[in-house]
């Protein structure tokens, strides 16, 4: 029988096609093949499948390899290792054709190479069980991408073996990068800090912001490091919450300036407290009005480890109405320039009066303009003739000092409005207040 070697050859029917000799099924064209469907090939037996050549193979398409059992696949991809085994076996291009049905149907799926197994599509993945995937090679997994990790039910993510010398640890970049966070949240604590540092930073963003506060609290200090700037822009508020105090300080300088405001606002007192000046500089401007009072106190006013003059003017100058009150009298001159209206305006009267000379002389004549009226009446005067203390010999007297109105200068004076100066007793106005710097108040 003759068979033509020319694309019309599709118009041979199942039944003439199971009736070829090895020798005409070898003499098929690829275009001829390509024409054909499953229904050809179901008809055939195993030892003719057996003859197709891997170029053969590679022209049919995804469904036309349908006609061929996992079985086959498994006697043809043996028969091709058998002729060469240097290089045997299905070539990647047919086994990205291959279905969830064929693999679950082959044997021997642990003899498929790095390359093979990284080939298949991610539905084929189905096709293997929990015990199948646990037991692939480690020394095959680098070769798995994208298609591995995103094909994976959760079960068989699960299986994957931990420890350094484990399948976790062997993990390309790009089937790291298509882990999902529910795969994350799967894995136990021993799995999860499997990952290496460098796998990490691999994780995408969006795996990160999902994932679970009690999985993410399980990476190690150097996983959380390792955490790419990327990734730190998604952490939660939760997630941060959950966090040591030493966790949070193995974050590096680059990776806190990442953070949104959603996770500055999980900073506890106790985790603000341990940052470094450095670490507290770097916390992005658009996100420092986001620290809550009680953690800001914990580094500002009256803290024990006062770190207040680490915050920039930049990062001042976002600090809020309900924020500025744990941090301003320990603020330095040029803090309290860079101050808002609205944070000015906040300061309390209880607060405002703790204000050093220096400091008071920081603010500009706009910012004079914001003080409250309440806290106005609380601008210290000039001490005269100095305070004395003690009596008989241990007796001490002070030197003279001079008051907060008393040390403004007359362009800060002529800050005050209308309302502010109402609010000014004589003693304020007089000498010991104001002084002669009245004369410049309009």
């Amino acid at each position: 029988m003759q068979v033509s070697s020319s694309a019309a050859s599709y118009k041979i029917d199942a039944t003439q096609l199971k009736t070829l000799s090895n020798p005409q099924i070898k003499s098929l064209s690829n275009a001829a093949l390509s024409k054909l469907s499953a229904s050809h090939f179901q008809a055939m037996d195993s030892g003719r499948k057996q003859q197709f050549t891997n170029a053969q193979l590679e022209s049919l398409s995804a469904s036309a390899l349908t006609g061929f059992k996992g079985s086959d696949i498994t006697d043809i991809n043996e028969n091709f290792k058998t002729l060469a085994p240097a290089g045997g076996g299905l070539s990647v291009k047919v086994m990205a054709k291959l279905n969830a049905n064929h693999l679950s149907q082959m044997t021997a799926k642990g003899d498929l190479s790095g390359a093979q197994l990284g080939a298949l599509g991610a539905a084929a993945w189905s096709g293997f069980s929990n015990d199948e995937v646990k037991d692939i090679n480690t020394s095959k997994i680098p070769a798995l991408g994208a298609n591995f990790t995103a094909g994976l039910s959760l079960d068989q993510f699960s299986a994957l073996t931990d420890g350094a010398s484990g399948q976790i640890a062997k993990l390309s970049a790009k089937a790291v990068g298509a882990i999902s966070s529910d795969k994350l949240n799967a894995l136990s604590r021993d799995q999860l800090q499997s990952f290496t540092g460098i796998q990490i930073s691999q994780l995408s963003a969006k795996a990160i912001a999902n994932m679970s506060a009690s999985q993410f609290k399980n990476l190690t200090e150097d996983q959380l490091n390792s955490i790419s700037a990327a990734g730190m822009r998604g952490v939660t508020t939760a997630q941060m919450a959950g966090l040591s105090k030493d966790k949070v300080k193995s974050f590096n300088n680059s990776q806190i300036k990442s953070l949104s405001g959603n996770a500055v606002a999980g900073l506890s007192a106790e985790n603000i407290q341990d940052l470094s000046a450095e670490q507290l500089s770097s916390i992005n401007v658009n996100a420092i009005s986001r620290i809550s009072t009680t953690a800001l106190s914990a580094v500002g006013t009256g803290a024990t480890n006062d770190k207040t003059a680490a915050f920039t003017n930049q990062q001042v100058a976002k600090f809020t109405a309900s924020q500025v009150n744990s941090v301003v009298t320990s603020m330095t001159t040029s803090q309290i320039s860079a101050l808002s209206f609205d944070a000015v305006a906040a300061i309390r009267p209880d607060v405002i009066d703790d204000l050093t000379n220096t400091q008071i002389d920081g603010l500009t004549k706009n910012q004079i303009g914001k003080i409250s009226l309440e806290s106005i009446s609380k601008l210290t005067l000039s001490v005269v003739g100095g305070i004395t203390t003690g009596s008989g010999s241990s007796a001490v007297t002070s030197v003279a000092s001079t008051g907060q109105l008393a040390s403004m200068d007359r362009t800060q004076v002529m800050g005050f409005t209308k309302n502010q100066f109402a609010m000014f007793n004589d003693l304020q106005k007089g000498s010991r207040g104001l002084g002669e710097n009245i004369t410049y108040l309009v």
